[in-house]
């Protein structure tokens, strides 16, 4: 047992060294890569719509809000899973597109100036001139707020975990390694709607994966340093465990990273269709975004009218007051032989003559 404490007494003596002493000046606690603005794969789209603007095109976008919709909240843990400022990346992809914006996500202090202004407190500092009239505060002009003509809002709406993943591991004679790769969607619905009508004229939702990957090779060894033993006192008795390595890699694609890339690609869309600036920025879009389909007005969106009924309908297929509307006596139109219905509301019966149908 002496050995033992002989033996813990250098390796606590050995640690205490490595202590590092106190400094006289500060230490530097900014280390690491330097800051450098945010970019993504639709960086260079958004500059291509700000170089091919429509000049004289009134076209003013309002963000109201892109909240975290998907509920998901580790409350033990980091908190939030995804950003909470989603609508800050919109306001920046909007920028990066060349599109006039009027502010509606941060209107406390003009606000609070404007009433102050009504209330004659607010001032510039100097006089302010008006018609060659001077006053000491600054004057609220009738119509001074820009209105925008289009509100952009949504919400980020889908958070799922490990829809697919697989892995493998194997050990033999204590020298293995193993392998994980998992995917992980998220989702984003964004709404553009006429400010002046209320009316939807954009509707989009975007889903992106993210991907991880986890790397692990390990080496794991139990040493006796003292072979044989002599009675009990020797640490070699314990067969203490000296060697026991372990290398590993983690990479996962950043979630808020991927969020401002869903964001741009959601501003391009937008702005894109809005400014009627066609597909001349296209190519500049990752390829599967540019195979997905373009943004969709809201007549695409409505939903479909179902398919008619083409060939004629049987006459013991028509229920009783079907039957009785085509009856001779309700005159319906006849048609010449080969001659087609005319009209969304018409179909051939099987004598030929045709039957007005009712609209879904």
């Amino acid at each position: 047992m002496k050995k033992i404490g002989t033996f813990l007494f250098v390796a606590f003596g050995v640690a205490a060294c490595t202590v590092p002493p106190p400094k006289e000046k500060p230490i530097e606690t900014i280390r690491g890569p330097v800051p450098v603005r945010a970019v993504s794969p639709m960086t260079e789209a958004l500059a291509c719509l700000r170089r091919n603007m429509p000049e004289g095109i009134d076209l003013r976008l309002a963000v109201f809000g892109l909240p975290d919709k998907t509920g998901v909240v580790d409350y033990d843990g980091p908190g939030a899973y995804v950003t909470q400022g989603a609508e800050l990346m919109m306001v920046t992809a909007l920028a990066k597109a060349g599109v006039r914006q009027v502010n509606r996500t941060a209107t406390n202090v003009a606000e609070w100036e404007l009433k102050q202004a009504l209330e004659k407190r607010l001032g510039e500092g100097r006089a302010v001139r008006v018609n060659g009239t001077a006053y000491p505060f600054r004057p609220v002009r009738l119509g001074n707020l820009l209105g925008s003509t289009h509100t952009i809002y949504g919400g980020i709406t889908e958070l799922d975990f490990d829809i697919v993943s697989d892995g493998a591991e194997l050990s033999v004679a204590g020298i293995g390694g193993k392998a994980r790769g998992y995917y992980i969607s998220l989702g984003l619905d964004i709404i553009v709607a006429d400010t002046r009508t209320t009316e939807i004229v954009l509707a989009r939702s975007y889903r992106k994966q993210l991907w991880g990957q986890e790397l692990e090779a390990n080496l794991f060894r139990f040493w006796d340093i003292n072979p044989g033993g002599n009675g009990g006192d020797d640490i070699g008795d314990f067969g203490i465990e000296l060697f026991d390595a372990r290398i590993g890699r983690q990479q996962n694609e950043p979630v808020h990273a991927s969020i401002r890339w869903v964001v741009e690609q959601a501003a391009y869309d937008i702005v894109r269709d809005l400014a009627g600036i066609g597909n001349v920025c296209d190519e500049l879009v990752p390829e599967y975004s540019r195979s997905a389909p373009l943004m969709l007005s809201v007549n695409d969106t409505v939903p479909p009218v179902a398919a008619r009924r083409k060939e004629p309908i049987p006459a013991e297929e028509l229920v009783p007051e079907e039957a009785e509307a085509v009856a001779p006596s309700a005159g319906p139109t006849a048609l010449s032989p080969g001659e087609e219905p005319s009209g969304p509301r018409a179909v051939r019966l099987p004598d030929g003559r045709v039957l007005p149908v009712q609209e879904p």
